[in-house]
Formats: C-alpha cells, structure tokens, sequence
C-alpha cells in the first residue's frame, strides 16, 4: 500500500461523519417546527457533500496514485511516444549496446531473470553509460526503451536536493520506493532512468567542519543508492560525463558500463549526410574530417540551418556553416574548462 496513513486518515473521516450525520438526524428528527425541519434538511445535504468528497478521494486515490498529485506515472515516457531515431556508434559501443538490448527484449530478460533466481543470484541490472556531451547517452537510452517495448521512468537529479535536513534523503528513497512498486505491477518492467548522475556517484565528501551537514547529507544519499542498487530487481541505467570521479563503491553495482567516444571521422561525415542531405558529397567528408563535433554537435548546426532557411527563405552562405561548427568547437570547449573547475 502506498500511503497507509492517508487511507486510514480516510477511513478516519468517513466514519467520523456517518457518525456526527447519525446525530444530528436523531436530534432534529424529534422536533416539530417547520424551521429546524429545513434546518435538518440543509444539515444532511451538508454532510452527504462532504462524505461524497471523501469517498471520491479515496476513489481516486486507489485508481490514480497518490491524492498529492505525485502519481507513479507523472516523470513516465511511455516507450510508444519515443520517436524513433538513427543512432552512430563506434564499433566497439555498437557491440555493448546491441548486447544490452538483446538482454532487454522482454524474451530474454525474463529467461535471464529465472536462470538468476534458480541460481540465487541478484535479478537487478544496473547500467551506466559514460562519455561526453552529445555522444547520444540518453538518446541510446530512449531507443533501447522504444526497441524492448519499456517504460521509462525519468529521474531528475536536481531535483531531489532540498535544503530541509532529511528531506533530500526521503526524496531519494521515495523514487526507489515507486519504482520498485512500478515494477511490482508491471507486465513488461520499466527502466529507472537516472540522467547526469554525477552528483549522486561521485567520490564521497571528507566531513569538513564548514560543510558537515551537507556533506553527511550527500554520503547518506550515496549510501541509500548503493543499498537500493544492492536490492535492485529492475533495470537502473545512470548517465554520466563524469566517470572520472565516480565513487569505488559503486563500480561494482554497475553491471553493465558503455563508454560513448565522439564518433570517428567515418560515422561524422554518415552524421552529415543524414542530417543535412542536401551537402555535397565532399563537404561532408570535409567538414567531419576538420571538426571532431559529436553528434548532438552536429545536430545542434543541422538546427540551426533549418532555423536559418526559414527565417531568411535563403541557402546558407558556406561561410556561416563553417562559424556554426567553430562555434560548436568553442562551446564545448567552455564547457569543458567549466566542468574541470567545479570539480
């Protein structure tokens, strides 16, 4: 049951008001005046409305989640929404991944599962992907979900923080709670998607007079992770660019880790014709030869071409094509000089 306290609160309530309307019937019902027997009418009324209220309540809450409006299904991107899209790998990552998604279709995931428990091993498959901006982390993720027929219930890390102490930590709990209750009722087990992971596996904090409770606070999420992982009996895939400064604890938990690298000069000019067909042929391998972009960098000048011919109704000079990609350069460049200096 989800919330125990809520539906005895219900329950509570409702009783509570047959009784006060059992009351007030017996008492106005012995009088005779024209007055307390409209009086008694307009009373009854009152509490029908009210008990109404709370039988719709309970209706609602065991038909739609939770009344607080934190239903199970509010962060869920349903696997037939997902547009599909043509993914570039490289070949090693193309191996990992088609083996991953072997693993996932719903035949063999369910083979795996009772090969694992007659065994009396963990059912639970934690993945993470790895690599830098753009490299289609979560686009692969999305795929993998439309391709294997999964549910996908989304994590926003940021999210979860919350200044009141404690609170951050029932946060996290309470996405495992859900999504081990998700796959509780689940025919088909959904994915728990926890996208740009970084600050909840990273390396754990030395407790420092100045950041004491915070840095508690951030190991004592780190440590209800790594318990859920250890208890996982569904399908964890975390994202990551920052691998680098994952936690030692939680290597282990990762069944499953894939590395995505920039694509090669080869899978860069495929990138160009697929997104911009109407490039000659040997400006595509120019310009994947020129400019080591990932594929969301690509995409992201694919963009603004598009934007460039609605507005202006005009062909795009060769020159601003070429700024598009310098500045796609610089950007991740910035981007990377950032990330270096938080961490």
């Amino acid at each position: 049951m989800k919330n125990p306290g809520k539906v005895t609160k219900n329950i509570i309530l409702f009783v509570f008001s047959m009784a006060v309307y059992c009351l007030v019937y017996s008492i106005i019902s012995r009088q005779t005046t024209e007055f307390l027997k409209w009086w008694t009418v307009l009373s009854i009324l009152i509490i029908l409305m009210f008990i109404a209220k709370k039988i719709r309540a309970c209706i609602n809450y065991f038909t739609s989640g939770d009344s607080s409006g934190n239903s199970e299904t509010e962060n869920m991107i349903l696997h037939d929404k997902i547009k599909p899209k043509k993914m570039f790998y490289n070949q090693k990552e193309s191996q990992a991944i088609n083996t991953l998604n072997s693993l996932l279709s719903e035949e063999n995931y369910r083979k795996v599962l009772d090969r694992l428990d007659s065994k009396g091993m963990r059912k639970g498959f934690a993945c993470l992907f790895t690599g830098g901006p753009g490299t289609g982390k979560t686009e692969t993720v999305y795929q993998i979900a439309r391709e294997t027929k999964r549910h996908i219930m989304a994590v926003d890390i940021s999210q979860t923080k919350d200044c009141l102490y404690g609170a951050s930590e029932k946060k996290i709990k309470g996405i495992f709670d859900t999504y081990n209750n998700l796959v509780g009722k689940s025919e088909v087990t959904p994915i728990l998607l926890f996208n740009e992971a970084d600050a909840v596996i990273s390396q754990r904090k030395e407790l420092s007079d100045h950041n004491r409770a915070i840095d508690q606070s951030e190991n004592t999420i780190q440590n209800i992770i790594l318990q859920e992982m250890e208890n996982l009996t569904g399908i964890l895939i975390a994202t990551t660019n920052l691998s680098q400064n994952m936690d030692i604890a939680f290597e282990r938990r990762f069944l499953y880790r894939i590395a995505f690298d920039k694509p090669s000069a080869e899978n860069r000019e495929e990138i160009w014709r697929t997104l911009m067909p109407d490039l000659p042929e040997e400006l595509c391998q120019e310009l994947s030869k020129k400019y080591e972009l990932s594929g969301g960098q690509i995409e992201n000048i694919a963009r603004k071409v598009e934007v460039n011919l609605i507005l202006s109704n005009n062909i795009l000079p060769m020159a601003t094509l070429l700024q598009y990609c310098k500045d796609e350069i610089h950007s991740s460049i910035d981007n990377s000089r950032k990330i270096g200096f938080t961490a």
